[in-house]
């Protein structure tokens, strides 16, 4: 029996340390699309990320690594970093992007892969459109602001909080957010407007 346990341990290293390696290929492999297949046009939206507490030079690294994973296979999501001060940054999404994939990058820029030290705080801002995916019939037209619970050790999900005070929990395993007695954190309206961000320079990723 001791060794049965002794085995299944070793295959479940074995099977974390090859996705971690796996992860870390997808992190690092810059192949894309072809260039055709890059949107031109603008679209107008409200997706805004802001994240404080982190270095210009980590943000770049992690939004490219985040660029090399979502964007292999299409443009799935063309972030523009703006720097409001030395630790201080905000991202947009000029040609919009889908729910599923903005609230990864929620993710992804809250637990980036191999850039250490990090600490950044990171808080996200949208209105869910009816033909979200990740979405409930109550969620929809509401502002909300997304997040990561300091508590939460599953580290595949993102929380929100709407305009009106409800909170909920969205695991990417599932295709509908987890209704919580009572959110995690309180709505906070971001610390920047998108016309206030006309006047910085900003990068474009791919």
């Amino acid at each position: 029996m001791k060794f049965i346990l002794i085995v299944a341990a070793a295959l479940l290293v074995i099977i974390i340390f090859k996705a971690c390696v796996s992860t870390d290929k997808l992190a690092n492999d810059k192949s894309r699309p072809s260039p055709d297949k890059k949107p031109t046009v603008e679209k107008n939206n409200d997706k805004l990320i802001v994240i404080n507490n982190a270095e210009h030079s980590q943000i770049t690294a992690a939004l490219n690594k985040f660029c090399n994973m979502y964007n292999k296979d299409d443009y799935a999501a063309l972030p523009r970093l703006y720097q409001l001060s030395p630790n201080s940054f905000a991202i947009t999404f000029p040609f919009d992007t889908d729910l599923s994939t903005f609230c990864f990058a929620v993710n992804f820029l809250k637990y980036p892969i191999d850039i250490l030290p990090w600490h950044a705080d990171v808080h996200a801002w949208t209105t869910i459109k009816k033909e979200d995916d990740y979405t409930a019939d109550n969620l929809v037209n509401k502002s909300v602001m997304i997040y990561l619970d300091k508590a939460d050790k599953e580290y595949d999900n993102v929380f929100l909080t709407t305009t009106d005070g409800y909170g909920y929990k969205l695991p990417f395993s599932k295709s509908k957010p987890q209704v919580l007695s009572i959110s995690i954190e309180q709505f906070k309206q971001p610390s920047i407007k998108f016309d206030e961000l006309k006047h910085l320079q900003r990068e474009d990723f791919e």
